[in-house]
């Protein structure tokens, strides 16, 4: 207690007649979290406080990191020591973070990051490093170092990113595309901290003021509503179909455009998430195709988040990428499409999301909206350069001679085969809980299941202010120790409830029956 609280107290028994108003007023000053005492005894206000900070920060919202995140992280905390929980461990399926929930990294790629880190005399040039690391993974090192000029993972790179590392890239997106050697410009690419960072990059950009909108697919991937509230833009919503394994529709895209038209929106940009997140649908060629159309036709800047493109699980899907459909409908050659598209090393097999590494790639964009975008870059002087590797790792991996090439391959396909037979696993038993319905999880990391809400659990929710699936998402934390995202935060239809979780955690078997388990529980208290 300060040297004024005692004061305060002191003369507040003896005298409380006398000391009220000053009581009442310094009381107020000192219990808050907006005052602070100066050294020299003067009372004085914060500066920033919620009354003075952005309202767009205020309105912003991140679900998968929101409420039901927060306890879970409290009560994981508490479950170290003694507690009174029913379990003893949190399965975190909140958010697609692999190595968080177990999956082992690449070799190679941590080799080749290994020695790059380290000085040379220490890691490419030791006399123990052959016997150490394959001879490709010291070659590729060497190869990155050499990219560095010298400069090594410690030092600012070139803003857009370290030159041969974009060629990697451009050379990816080649091979992936089916297009000819040097069709991809590396100045066309921007390496970023994640996906993330690129789409922010793009977002803020595209906000002049606040009239300019973003059509975004509903459910969707949160960074898009939570960057559109930061810039203070606007959300158009289009419906993704549920019925039809989370599919496109034409109709629906038009009437959201001509509604936002109404409303006086300036759309100015379409975000497409293939494979989905959070719904995990993978979109045919035609799909993807009727999209850049409708972009090209509406004068949109297509957005296209592929961040999921390794992850396609079932037989018969592919991945069509927005740069081969661009170049199938003869739009990259007449420059009939705006498209910037994304991808990122935390994804696919390589799960590296502590790594922060991802790309941008622009097509048919103004040369004068690229200079401002390297001058928004420049402002961040560079993205990380060890994120910068490993996406160079990602789209370039051991060569088919190479000593590390049949187990490269072969470790990928085991974290592959892993992550086939859990989706099916759990979009299909959460399928088969009565009061549950989940599309199959074609492509991503995640299941979107709708749940049936018993109608007292829609009452609770309204009287405690939540969603009713945001009570539910906390009721299946405390009661059964399992974090999943609510629907809700993703967007959906109205009346409808649910949640996104991952196929991530190995024991999902024991998931799905923790799940069922509870759900006849919590209908039974919500009964009524």
């Amino acid at each position: 207690m300060s040297n004024c609280t005692k004061m305060i107290s002191i003369l507040s028994r003896n005298s409380r007649t006398i000391i009220s108003p000053i009581n009442n007023s310094l009381t107020r000053f000192l219990s808050k979290s907006t005052s602070t005492m100066s050294s020299s005894g003067e009372v004085r206000t914060k500066r920033l406080t919620m009354d003075t900070i952005s309202d767009n920060l205020k309105k912003m919202e991140y679900a998968v990191r929101g409420k039901v995140v927060i306890e879970a992280t409290r009560i994981s905390e508490e479950l170290n020591g003694e507690h009174n929980h029913p379990f003893d461990k949190i399965i975190f399926s909140n958010i697609g973070n692999p190595h968080a929930v177990g999956q082992k990294a690449l070799t190679w790629p941590r080799q080749v990051l290994a020695l790059s880190q380290l000085p040379d005399e220490l890691g490419i040039d030791h006399p123990a490093a052959p016997s150490m690391f394959p001879a490709d993974a010291i070659s590729r090192a060497r190869e990155v170092k050499k990219a560095l000029k010298g400069n090594g993972l410690g030092a600012y790179s070139h803003s857009k990113g370290v030159k041969a590392f974009r060629e990697d890239v451009s050379a990816f997106i080649e091979n992936r595309d089916g297009l000819k050697k040097g069709a991809i410009d590396p100045e066309d690419i921007f390496l970023t901290t994640g996906a993330s960072d690129a789409i922010s990059m793009v977002m803020t950009a595209l906000i002049k003021d606040p009239s300019c909108g973003v059509m975004i697919p509903i459910p969707q991937y949160p960074i898009y509503s939570a960057l559109l509230s930061l810039n203070n833009g606007q959300k158009v919503d289009y419906f993704l179909d549920e019925k039809k394994e989370w599919g496109l529709n034409l109709d629906e895209m038009e009437r959201s455009l001509k509604d936002a038209k109404a409303r006086g929106v300036n759309v100015c940009a379409f975000v497409l998430i293939n494979p989905g997140n959070p719904t995990g649908q993978v979109l045919s060629p035609q799909e993807v195709r009727e999209v850049l159309q409708f972009c090209s036709r509406n004068n949109l800047v297509l957005l296209g988040d592929e961040v999921y493109q390794e992850n396609i699980y079932r037989e018969g899907d592919e991945f069509y990428s927005c740069r081969k459909a661009a170049q199938d409908l003869g739009m990259v050659e007449d420059n009939s499409i705006e498209l910037m598209s994304f991808h990122s090393v935390s994804k696919g097999v390589t799960g590296e999301c502590g790594q922060r590494g991802g790309y941008l790639e622009m097509v048919g964009i103004d040369n004068d909206v690229k200079g401002l975008l390297y001058k928004l870059a420049s402002a961040k002087l560079c993205s990380n350069v060890s994120g910068q590797a490993m996406v160079s790792l990602m789209c370039r991996g051991p060569n088919v001679d190479d000593v590390s090439y049949a187990k490269h391959e072969a470790e990928k396909k085991t974290l592959f085969d892993g992550l086939q037979s859990r989706a099916n696993t759990v979009s299909r038993g959460l399928d088969s809980i009565p009061g549950f319905s989940c599309q199959p999880a074609a492509g991503a990391m995640y299941v979107f299941p709708k749940v049936t809400m018993p109608p007292g659990a829609i009452r609770e929710a309204a009287r405690v202010g939540m969603t009713a699936d945001t009570l539910y998402s906390i009721d299946l934390l405390k009661e059964a120790g399992i974090c999943v995202v609510p629907a809700s935060g993703f967007g959906q239809e109205e009346g409808r409830y649910g949640f996104r979780t991952t196929f991530l955690p190995t024991e999902v078997d024991s998931m799905i029956e923790k799940i069922k388990g509870h759900y006849e529980k919590f209908c039974a208290k919500f009964s009524e």
